[in-house]
């Protein structure tokens, strides 16, 4: 498997664990250092193994089912570090109801041996254009 390959496998297990809202499965897509970072659409920036799989746990706690589609793919290689930028279409089933909701993300992923592990998610919240409104190129 080329290196294009192995990052998109990583980002596609990243969500994967994700709609899992498995902790432990969560756990295994990160590299675990210090040094990661984690920024939630709306929340402050994580920093640290402790605060980002902390952030995951009350994540999981809140949700009974999540389920992405993913669009726009783009996957950027330099050495150990690959970056992927998706767009993430989630539908959510929590203790409010059912909502939906589109994220753009950053995923960013370090060569540690032979894996690809996450060191940095970045979601941001797209907010929708007026129907007339032209789309910023």
């Amino acid at each position: 498997m080329n290196d294009r390959d192995s990052v998109v496998a990583a980002n596609r297990a990243f969500y994967e664990a994700f709609e899992s809202l498995d902790v432990g499965k969560m756990e295994s897509v990160w590299l675990q250092d210090p040094r990661i970072v984690c920024i939630h659409p709306g929340w402050r920036k994580l920093l640290g193994w402790g605060p980002v799989m902390t952030s995951w746990e009350r994540i999981f706690e809140s949700a009974f089912e999540m389920k992405f589609e993913l669009g726009d793919i783009e996957v950027m290689i330099s050495g150990d570090l690959a970056v992927v930028i998706v767009e993430e279409n989630l539908t959510q089933r929590g203790y409010d109801g059912i909502s939906k909701s589109q994220v753009l993300a950053t995923n960013v992923f370090e060569r540690a041996g032979h894996r690809w592990l996450m060191v940095l998610h970045h979601g941001s919240p797209v907010m929708q254009p007026e129907d007339d409104e032209p789309p910023l190129q």
